[in-house]
């Protein structure tokens, strides 16, 4: 069926007329403090139970809206949050997912336009830390159900409302894995993680996958004085030490030349922009017993963004092939390999542009945005992956900016999230039908 015009225009003023509600109930989660208690570096005890705080306040908004509610924990302290709106027979159903869980905000000195959990509004935009990752998008899927039965229309379909824990850390056992386990699924699903860069709300049906990895390089210590006799010719060598960091810088330089290689081979239709699929080493340590020793040990560690259509074992086979083949090229390295631990994988998903939720949506984009659909593939990864895996057809648009995510002055625009929750809206009454 199409949303007929009527109906559209309807359940849209009625979105319009709850912009107020739709601010302010961003505002109010973005002010529960909710960083995700596995975050690297936090203290869990003292992180433990935001994410539960937002999901109890949003639960009541669920039922207020009719919503059958559960809050439950897979891990304790922290509680997921499902609602279902049942429908009245004879239509698809359709999930909206989303998580509560943030990054740390680091220093409040850095917030130079608005607190980190302030909430605050600012030449159109809300604040703080979630706002675009991804709590506007949260509420905005609400305002969208709200919209329609304020307008007098009930849909056919089921609705599945998911707020889910963990997944800036890949929880997943904790949050959208433990809801699947229980045995929530729909006949599609929307992911409402923020969709740009680099277009405002575009339809994203894939995404890549990463791994994180960890190379340790072993050296020889000595006192940082004899540093001659290993770089200058007739020095004693590896007889005399080792500096691990000059050794690291093979591996770096090897894995940098790779990184190159799939920049000019590994394309994807929806990542238009050359070289998305990256090799990059965010933490590079030395040491560890400071500058007047030659390093005996040095470690490198890397996120991966791989091809979507690339496996673990692909991006694995590559990457210490790699490794091994510049080890070669130095006798210290050669008799010393690198050692290489794979510390997680997260998944890809790669959802074909004409799959019927990917059209859905491109349609429901169509309605609001007044302009041919705009489909890209995600710069990130999201909870889409394990609900395409789970079988519940994904694709993620939302409202927000990753190029504001995870840093100071986090924001998103609230004209984008009333436009969300428009497109949220009339994919709600495509898919499930109404009445």
């Amino acid at each position: 069926m199409t949303v007929e015009e009527d109906v559209k225009n309807k359940v849209f003023k009625k979105i319009d007329a709850l912009k107020n509600t739709l601010v302010k109930h961003t505002q109010d989660t973005i002010r529960i403090r909710s960083v995700n208690p596995t975050y690297i570096g936090v203290k869990y005890e003292e992180e433990l139970g935001g994410e539960t705080k937002v999901n109890e306040f949003v639960e009541q908004i669920l039922k207020d809206l009719g919503f059958k509610t559960d809050l439950f924990a897979h891990e304790e302290g922290r509680k997921n949050l499902v609602g279902t709106l049942k429908g009245t027979g004879n239509g698809k159903s359709l999930m909206f997912n989303g998580h509560v869980d943030v990054v740390p905000p680091g220093p409040d000195e850095d917030w130079t336009i608005a607190g980190p959990w302030s909430g605050e509004i600012k030449d159109g935009k809300i604040y703080g830390r979630g706002s675009t990752d991804m709590k506007g998008g949260n509420i905005a899927a609400i305002a969208a159900i709200r919209g329609i039965l304020d307008a007098g229309y009930k849909l056919k379909g089921d609705i599945i409302y998911e707020s889910v824990v963990g997944e800036e850390m890949m929880n997943t056992d904790a949050g959208t894995g433990a809801c699947i386990k229980k045995g929530y699924k729909a006949d599609a699903c929307i992911n409402v993680e923020p969709s740009a860069p680099p277009y405002s709300l575009a339809v994203i049906p894939a995404s890549p996958n990463v791994s994180y990895m960890r190379v340790t390089i072993e050296g020889k210590a000595v006192h940082a004085s004899m540093r001659d006799e290993l770089i200058r010719a007739g020095g004693g060598g590896d007889q005399i030490g080792v500096s691990s960091i000059d050794k690291a810088m093979i591996i770096y330089e090897g894995l940098r030349k790779l990184e190159d290689e799939w920049g000019r081979t590994k394309t994807h239709p929806l990542f238009t922009r050359p070289g998305h699929f990256t090799i990059h080493p965010g933490v590079i340590t030395g040491g560890p017993n400071g500058a007047f020793v030659i390093s005996n040990k040095s470690t490198i560690e890397y996120a991966i963004w791989g091809h979507p259509k690339d496996s673990y074992e692909q991006i694995q086979k590559e990457i210490e092939d790699t490794i091994k083949k510049w080890a070669l090229t130095d006798p210290w390295l050669t008799k010393h390999p690198p050692k290489v631990e794979w510390l997680l994988f997260w998944p890809a998903f790669d959802l074909p542009i004409d799959a019927p939720i990917s059209r859905l949506c491109g349609q429901a984009y169509e309605a609001v945005m007044n302009e041919p659909a705009k489909y890209y593939g995600f710069a990130a990864v999201d909870d889409a992956a394990f609900l395409n895996m789970a079988g519940i057809p994904t694709v993620t648009i939302g409202p927000g900016d990753l190029r504001v995510a995870h840093g100071p002055n986090e924001y998103v625009k609230i004209d984008e999230l009333v436009k969300a929750a428009k497109i949220y809206a009339y994919a709600a009454l495509e898919w499930c039908g109404y009445e």
